[in-house]
């Protein structure tokens, strides 16, 4: 009787153990963003201002749907974000596209949906601008780098949906 006792016990803790691993990932998931959280100043952002550089334009576009895919993703986006770290997003997005477009961009649909994406990410963010700028990163991501999901947008011209 004792060693069942014993055995439930243990069991026991080890149920409880598990469902408090999965409500610290799960919560880790949505203050990410809040943890490392960058505070506002009067400096202008710039790509050299972020701490990657941008070779190619996928490395920027898979980087940046990662970014949109821990913070919003996954239903987080109907949840409080942080709109300061999505401004400063916005803002860095602006800037490397601006890089990308004055070194050349030789796709012609490619460009067209940067230049939607910066006038997009030029306006004051509010969670609207924060769900098409995650829809185009991710639809531009399954274009440049085969991202591998079965939703599609419809918001880029270089995956062919516009």
């Amino acid at each position: 009787m004792d060693q069942v006792k014993v055995m439930f016990s243990i069991l026991s803790l080890l149920v409880a153990a598990t469902f408090a691993a999965l409500y610290i990932y799960i919560f880790s998931l949505h203050t990410e963003v809040n943890g490392t959280k960058v505070k506002a100043n009067n400096q202008v952002v710039s790509a050299a201002s972020f701490p990657a550089e941008y070779k190619q334009v996928e490395e920027f576009v898979g980087d940046f749907h990662a970014f949109y895919n821990r913070t919003t993703g996954y239903g987080m986006i109907d949840r409080p974000m942080d709109i300061e770290a999505q401004q400063i997003q916005a803002d860095a997005a602006v800037a490397y596209i601006n890089v990308f477009l004055e070194t050349g961009v030789d796709h012609n649909d490619l460009k067209k949906d940067l230049m939607a994406i910066k006038r997009l990410a030029s306006i004051e963010i509010t969670t609207s601008e924060v769900r098409e700028l995650h829809r185009y990163f991710h639809d531009l991501d399954k274009a440049l780098n085969n991202y591998d999901h079965e939703d599609t947008f419809g918001v880029t011209v270089t995956l062919g949906d516009q």
